[in-house]
């Protein structure tokens, strides 16, 4: 009989940690899963522990591929499992024991959701910068299908070895893809885009290690132009409104380097706003740059905020709402 969660694993040069792992997996209260680990070409022991541990325990088998990057053996790995449910696990971190229960019990009640995160405790090692700290601070104050959807253009709203997602979600959205950017968050991207919610069990349920090895320093598909560009390219899906024209607040670099990108898939900027008085007043790839008091005049398109600094967001959230704008409706944020 087919388990009813599918855990997939990637391993890759994961020796010291994997047995942690899958153990932390086969720990779980809810005991109907079964745990697929895709030894990605390792050079090391790590399959072999694995194997071990999967004759104690046959819920947990290692299929090994050819090293073809996380994309492939997440693919490789999905086609091999045979739940309903798939979670994703790397196999240097830890899950609490009750994570899959609490995270199952959310799909199961609301058939809209497409994948549901958790909070996470962040293992910090000497490579551990404060951008990454405070990247994780962020994502544990997105505890709601609403925040993370107001967030879902800032970074990815999601630990991607935190996420358990529906087999229909995932086939609908059309799975792991082999794109210059992240595989997790043009997935989350592109569920949205399908009509799917994303939630969050708001407890710490995974702990994530921070090691050397992580993609994000190591490929540039996860570099933040890499980043720029697959938003650019998901806006028009996830907000076809933006098909029609929209204006932008931020005359800055990110604020134009955004509009440049959305040109290239039919978003025209029709407008910038700016609080900085030397740059209102002039134009910026032929549309003219407004100072914010005038930003309730074009309240017809769709407004992108283009401004990284969180407390300036939080200002410019409170400013208008003042103003009657409504997020997600009105205006998105997309730095």
């Amino acid at each position: 009989m087919a388990p009813l969660v599918s855990v997939i694993m990637p391993v890759y040069n994961h020796g010291p940690w994997c047995e942690q792992a899958a153990a932390s997996v086969l720990r779980q209260t809810l005991g109907d899963l079964e745990i697929v680990a895709v030894d990605d070409g390792s050079e090391d022991d790590g399959a072999a522990r694995l194997e071990r541990m999967g004759c104690a325990d046959s819920r947990l088998r290692v299929l090994s591929v050819e090293h073809g990057g996380i994309a492939a053996a997440l693919r490789a790995g999905i086609s091999a499992a045979s739940g309903r449910y798939l979670a994703r696990m790397d196999a240097d971190d830890v899950s609490m024991p009750r994570r899959i229960e609490k995270q199952v019990a959310v799909l199961a009640a609301h058939p809209d959701v497409g994948a549901v995160d958790c909070l996470v405790d962040l293992e910090v090692s000497p490579f551990t910068g404060r951008g990454m700290v405070e990247y994780v601070e962020w994502l544990n104050s997105l505890v709601g299908s609403g925040g993370i959807a107001a967030n879902l253009f800032v970074e990815s709203p999601l630990v991607h070895p935190a996420v358990c997602m529906t087999r229909e979600a995932y086939a609908a959205s059309g799975g792991y893809l082999d794109e210059r950017c992240p595989e997790d968050y043009s997935l989350w991207l592109r569920m949205a885009a399908a009509g799917f919610r994303l939630e969050k069990v708001p407890e710490v349920l995974l702990r994530w290690r921070d090691l050397e090895s992580r993609l994000t320093r190591t490929d540039g598909n996860y570099s933040p132009p890499a980043i720029a560009a697959l938003k650019a390219r998901m806006l028009p899906r996830v907000h076809p409104r933006a098909l029609s024209g929209v204006s932008m607040w931020g005359a800055g670099e990110a604020g134009k380097r955004m509009a440049r990108l959305l040109a290239g898939h039919g978003v025209q900027v029709r407008r910038f706003f700016d609080i900085d008085p030397r740059k209102v007043g002039n134009r910026i790839l032929g549309s003219p740059v407004l100072g914010v008091e005038a930003v309730a005049e074009h309240r017809g398109d769709l407004l992108l905020v283009a401004v990284g600094v969180r407390t300036a967001k939080a200002l410019i959230r409170g400013f208008l709402a003042e103003r009657g704008f409504v997020e997600l409706d009105d205006y998105v944020l997309m730095a």
